[in-house]
């Protein structure tokens, strides 16, 4: 997408990934609302860049999105502000599991529903509105397992983020409303997610692995993710690593374990088709296609 003279809302950007998001959108001549439950916090960064960037492109509007109320209002606010429609909206806010699980997965995962859902009805071509995108700020933690019992509810609402983008970024959805679905993946940045964070627990132990990256380097990947990338894209941002498209190869795979699990089942009367006999099955397809390269060539 070409951001250029497009209205965008970021929730969670008075600081942290959010902001640098907004920098980025502004770089590339976007008009940015601001958003955050910090009014304080959130009007200094608004001034801050409408210094920087013009006080016509930026503006900021408190908003809980554990309130649904709040997130009408700050998109009815914001078209009305700016007088223009909004293309992108970056379900951005979140929090790290220190609160407790409930809240965890109160705005990790149902408050990017909430806002998600509102969003897609406004935007949805078929309903009278006029396309636009939707990304998903998920993280690291989306796309692998969890790490510790007292992470978990961070780890299960980020995979609901990525479930949630791939299940609404597909092009026969795209074609049918218009609004396009993205989420970014980074590893641990250096924001409000990891403070707090016991120095000797295991989620902290995944921070150490992985290194800390600064909001900007990963605002530089949402940049490229936003203008280059198709719906349905996950984009991993990992330390000192250029970012990548981490794709959903899993109906694939499960289509290869069954077709094995059949064969085993009536060759060997194998009742369970454990890791282990996986491996023997994909060597000797390996070893089949090697062979019958070798023939060919």
């Amino acid at each position: 997408m070409n951001v250029q003279d497009k209205l965008a809302i970021i929730t969670g950007s008075a600081q942290g990934l959010g902001k640098a998001f907004a920098v980025e959108l502004l770089k590339a001549g976007a008009y940015v609302c601001l958003s955050d439950v910090n009014s304080e916090i959130g009007e200094k960064s608004m001034n801050e860049l409408g210094e920087r960037f013009g006080k016509e492109k930026v503006f900021f509007i408190k908003c809980d999105v554990l309130n649904k109320d709040d997130i009408v209002s700050l998109y009815e606010d914001c078209e009305k502000i700016f007088g223009k429609t909004v293309d992108i909206f970056c379900n951005n806010a979140g929090i790290n599991h220190t609160p407790g699980w409930k809240l965890c997965m109160d705005i990790d995962i149902m408050a990017v529903m909430e806002c998600t859902e509102y969003v897609l009805d406004k935007m949805d071509m078929s309903k009278g509105g006029k396309g636009g995108l939707i990304v998903n700020t998920a993280s690291l933690a989306g796309i692998g397992p969890g790490v510790s019992r007292e992470a978990a509810s961070y780890f299960v609402a980020k995979h609901g983020v990525v479930a949630l983008t791939r299940t609404l970024g597909t092009d026969n959805y795209l074609r049918e409303t218009g609004v396009k679905v993205q989420c970014i993946c980074p590893a641990f940045a250096q924001t409000a997610i990891i403070q707090n964070i016991d120095q000797y627990s295991a989620f902290s132990a995944v921070v150490k692995k992985f290194g800390v990256m600064t909001p900007e380097y990963v605002a530089d990947a949402f940049i490229k993710l936003v203008t280059r990338c198709k719906t349905g894209d996950a984009i991993v941002v990992l330390n000192d690593v250029p970012p990548f498209i981490y794709q959903d190869y899993s109906r694939e795979w499960t289509m290869v374990l069954a077709a094995g699990a059949k064969l085993f089942n009536s060759a060997f009367g194998v009742e369970i088709f454990t890791p282990r006999l996986q491996m023997v099955f994909l060597l000797a397809i390996f070893l089949a296609v090697h062979l019958l390269l070798y023939i060919i060539f």
